[in-house]
């Protein structure tokens, strides 16, 4: 009887190795699964973020031409404000120091002058002024 359950023991113990690597061989598998998963997962996490990556150089690309084309037309404008002050500067002098003279004439034929003054208040501010370029205030001086 010793000799039928050392038998039994030791298939006993077959049985529970026999378990013991089924349930290894499974865990094994579902690790191996589940890690191929974690890697299918990763790269399709890295193709989104490279893809993302390019689409946000494109619009930094966008942003910097357009950043180029402002500071350009900024440099253009501040040009063009440093002229159009010293040309409301020179006619301002100019007024101050030459008188207009209207001449009117009367129904006896007599003539009426009229002199205006630097600081008369029909001389309009600058922002009236509809000139809307260089070119436009060139063309008034010739």
């Amino acid at each position: 009887m010793a000799n039928a359950e050392k038998t039994s023991s030791g298939s006993d113990i077959d049985e529970k190795k026999r378990k013991r690597k089924l349930s290894n061989r499974e865990s094994a598998r579902r690790s191996r699964l589940k890690k191929q998963k974690l890697m299918e997962d990763t790269i399709i996490e890295i193709s989104t973020l490279e893809r993302r990556i390019k689409e946000n150089i494109e619009r930094c690309k966008v942003a910097r031409r357009r950043l180029d084309s402002l500071e350009s037309e900024n440099v253009a404008l501040r040009s063009e404000k440093t002229w159009l002050l010293s040309y409301v500067s020179d006619l301002e002098n100019m007024i101050a120091t030459t008188s207009l003279t209207l001449t009117h004439s009367g129904g006896d034929d007599e003539n009426v002058n009229v002199e205006i003054a630097a600081g008369d208040c029909r001389r309009r501010p600058m922002h009236e002024y509809s000139c809307g370029s260089l070119q436009t205030l060139a063309s008034f001086e010739t």
